[in-house]
């Protein structure tokens, strides 16, 4: 995938926040354990086996959050025509792929598929990528980690001297790519070896074969400004939640991926705050994402805009772009759509 982290996943964030670096270390206990090193825990499986009264409160919060629930939508105006909007998971796992007889017809139906980046998964892509976030991840005069408090820095500078970043080169960098790379798991990219091909790469190119015109919805530098934008404070939170839970990056990615693939992707909007009785602290992640998603929502909607108007279009997204009261289902809504959940 291109993304950073498993944690954005679904939200399409520029590629290998730590490019060229190993991906994240298990933690010493998990190593202790002998668990294996591409292997993760579903939190919100583990919270339902483990505390049915938990999971009880947390569920209702979470069926609370707007559009949380499904991965396609139809969008239709009286008069115009129909298009759909979809969220996908920038991942080439088998079952993010499997997109099933109703997505596939409603691709097939759409005459323009426009995705965030088209081409995502070339190399002049990643390339671009690489260059913007170089660009903007070095943070004049330093002092990063000095930013955290001394016990929560120690734990961060050992976690990211096990992606090869030492402490003086990390006390260089920004805190959002920080933040990133700690989150970045061991399994990101593995996927399906036999068939890399991702998720979005997979629409783009049952797009091209069917001769829909391809148009996209951001270019790589909005991506990375979007990223650069992240507060400082919300980049130390994620920091610190994650260096003082010692929470595994692969625990996370496990978590979504159960979320995606029973389509209740709105739930980890609800990871946080007294309803959430989980295993760690979501809030600094939940407060990322929010910083990250929602400008870009806004500037997808502008893009999206014209091409909902002519109908026949198939808008796809990372999927955490769809749910909540800034999410894209509501922004369409707002702008004159009706917007139904499909599957």
């Amino acid at each position: 995938m291109i993304v950073a982290s498993a944690l954005f996943g679904l939200v399409s964030s520029p590629g290998h926040a730590a490019d060229g670096a190993p991906p994240a270390a298990m933690t010493a206990e998990a190593a202790d354990a002998g668990t294996p090193p591409c292997a993760g825990v579903d939190l919100v499986q583990a919270l339902q086996a483990s505390d049915p009264a938990g999971f009880a409160r947390f569920e209702t919060a979470a069926r609370g959050v707007a559009n949380g629930q499904g991965l396609l939508w139809r969008v239709e105006r009286r008069g115009g025509g129909v298009s759909y909007l979809f969220g996908t998971m920038h991942s080439s796992d088998a079952e993010a792929k499997d997109f099933g007889a109703l997505v596939t017809r409603a691709l097939a139906r759409s005459r323009v598929v426009a995705i965030e980046l088209p081409g995502a998964s070339t190399t002049r892509v990643a390339q671009q990528l690489r260059r913007l976030v170089a660009d903007r991840s070095y943070r004049p005069g330093g002092g990063a980690l000095e930013l955290l408090p001394a016990d929560t820095r120690e734990r961060v500078e050992r976690r990211v001297a096990a992606l090869g970043l030492s402490a003086a080169i990390a006390d260089q960098m920004q805190p959002w790519y920080l933040a990133l790379a700690l989150s970045r798991s061991r399994c990101a990219g593995h996927g399906d070896r036999a068939d890399p091909e991702t998720a979005d790469a997979r629409i783009e190119r049952l797009a091209q074969e069917q001769g829909a015109r391809i148009v996209g919805l951001e270019t790589p530098a909005e991506q990375v400004a979007a990223l650069a934008s992240v507060p400082d404070a919300v980049a130390l939170r994620m920091l610190k939640d994650a260096a003082d839970a010692n929470l595994r990056p692969e625990d996370v990615e496990s978590t979504i991926s159960g979320l995606y693939r029973s389509r209740r992707v709105g739930y980890l909007l609800a990871m946080r705050g007294p309803a959430w009785a989980g295993l760690f602290d979501a809030d600094g992640y939940a407060d990322f994402l929010s910083a990250f998603i929602t400008r870009r929502n806004a500037a997808m909607l502008d893009r999206a805009k014209p091409l909902l108007e002519r109908g026949a279009a198939f808008l796809a997204v990372g999927a955490l772009h769809l749910p909540g009261p800034q999410g894209l289902v509501e922004l369409v809504r707002r702008s004159g759509y009706t917007v139904t959940r499909i599957w």
